[in-house]
C-alpha cells in the first residue's frame, strides 16, 4: 500500500460517502470551504492498495513561518482517518489493515508538519496506531439521537425535558432563518452575556455559517417569543443519513422558555423523514451535557489526536497561542 495526495474531489467525495467513518463535514466541498475561510490550504491525503482508496484522512495546512502544521478545520466537528467498508474479512484481518493504513498516513505526516491536530468521526473507534506512534489521544463525547421513530424519541425523553417542551410549545414559534448580522449577534450573546469571549471570532463565524447555506449543506432554523422577538436559533447540517446540530445562537437570560429545547425537538420532527441519525455535537461541557442527555441520546466518543514534531516546534506553537490570546480584543 501507498501513500499519495488526492486531487480528484469525485474519487475522494465517493469514499467519503462509503467510508463507516464518513461524515459530511470531511467532503471535498466542505474541507475547501473551510480552508477559504481559515486562511489554509486543503489536503486530502490517500492510502492506495493498488490503484483503490483504501484509507484516506483530511485536513487544512497552515504555515506559521518556518512551521508547517495540519489540523482539522475550526467549526468543523469531525474529520480525521476514514476507512474503506469492512471486507468481511476475519475481524482480525481488518484490524490488521486499518492498522496498517492508519501507521502509513501517521508516518507520511509525522515526517512534513511541526504540529497536527486530527477531529475523529465518532465512527473511528481505534486510536492506537496513533498513541503507539507517539500522538498525544484525547476522548470527547456526543449524543446521537435515533430518528426513525418520534415516538419512541418522546418516550426516551427525560421528563423535564417533554415538561419543558409542552410549555416551549404553547408560547413559542419556530421558523426559518434570520439575517448573518442577527445570527452572529446571538451567537456572540451565548458568550458575552456570561462574560465570556466567544471561542471563534463572529466574523468568522458568520462567514462560515453564510457560505455554508448559500451552498445548501446548511439550513437555519430559528424561534420567537410571544412578542415576536428572535431567542434562539441554530444551524442544522445534513449529510450521509445523519443531521449534525452544528452552531446556535440564542438570548442567554430566555433559556428558561425551553427555545433551546424547541430547536431540538423541531429538527427531530422534520428530519426524521431524510435522516436516521441527529448528532447533537459535543456533550464535553457538564451543562450542555445534563441539557443534551435529557433527549434521550446515546452517548457517543470520539477521538483527538495531536502531536509536536519537536520540543521546540510545541514551545513555538504554544507561545503563538498564548500571545494571540492575551492581545486579542
Amino acid at each position: 500500500m501507498t501513500v499519495r495526495p488526492i486531487n480528484d474531489d469525485v474519487l475522494w467525495d465517493s469514499f467519503v460517502s462509503s467510508s463507516p467513518q464518513g461524515t459530511v463535514f470531511s467532503t471535498s466541498a466542505w474541507i475547501r470551504t473551510a480552508a477559504a475561510i481559515q486562511g489554509g490550504e486543503p489536503r486530502f491525503l490517500g492510502v492506495f492498495e493498488d490503484d483503490r482508496l483504501a484509507g484516506g484522512v483530511t485536513f487544512i495546512e497552515l504555515s506559521r513561518g518556518p512551521f508547517k502544521k495540519i489540523t482539522t478545520p475550526v467549526l468543523t466537528p469531525y474529520g480525521g482517518v476514514m476507512y474503506r467498508p469492512a471486507s468481511g474479512k476475519r475481524s482480525t484481518g481488518e484490524e490488521s489493515f486499518t492498522t496498517t493504513c492508519a501507521e502509513l498516513l501517521i508516518g507520511y505526516l509525522s515526517g512534513r508538519y511541526s504540529y497536527s491536530c486530527l477531529v475523529h468521526a465518532p465512527g473511528l473507534g481505534d486510536i492506537r496506531p496513533f498513541t503507539w506512534g507517539g500522538w498525544r489521544g484525547n476522548v470527547r463525547y456526543t449524543y446521537i439521537v435515533d430518528l426513525t421513530d418520534t415516538g419512541r424519541v418522546w418516550d426516551l425523553m427525560e421528563r423535564r425535558v417533554r415538561t419543558v417542551l409542552r410549555k416551549a410549545e404553547s408560547s413559542l414559534a419556530p421558523g426559518g432563518p434570520v439575517d448573518m448580522e442577527q445570527f452572529g449577534g446571538l451567537y456572540d450573546r451565548i458568550y458575552r452575556d456570561r462574560g465570556k469571549k466567544p471561542p471563534i471570532p463572529r466574523n468568522i463565524v458568520t462567514a462560515f455559517v453564510d457560505t455554508m447555506m448559500k451552498t445548501g449543506l446548511a439550513e437555519m432554523r430559528s424561534v420567537r417569543d410571544e412578542n415576536g422577538d428572535i431567542i434562539s436559533t441554530m444551524v442544522l447540517v445534513s449529510g450521509y443519513g445523519t443531521v449534525y446540530a452544528w452552531i446556535s445562537g440564542s438570548v442567554p437570560d430566555k433559556n428558561s422558555t425551553g427555545a433551546f429545547s424547541l430547536l431540538f425537538w423541531d429538527t427531530i420532527r422534520r428530519y426524521s423523514e431524510t435522516c436516521t441519525l441527529l448528532d447533537m455535537v459535543g456533550a464535553n461541557i457538564p451543562s450542555v451535557a445534563f441539557f443534551k442527555k435529557g433527549f434521550g441520546g446515546e452517548l457517543k466518543p470520539y477521538y483527538v489526536t495531536e502531536r509536536y514534531g519537536s520540543l521546540f516546534a510545541r514551545a513555538v506553537f504554544g507561545a503563538y497561542g498564548e500571545i494571540k490570546r492575551i492581545f486579542s480584543p
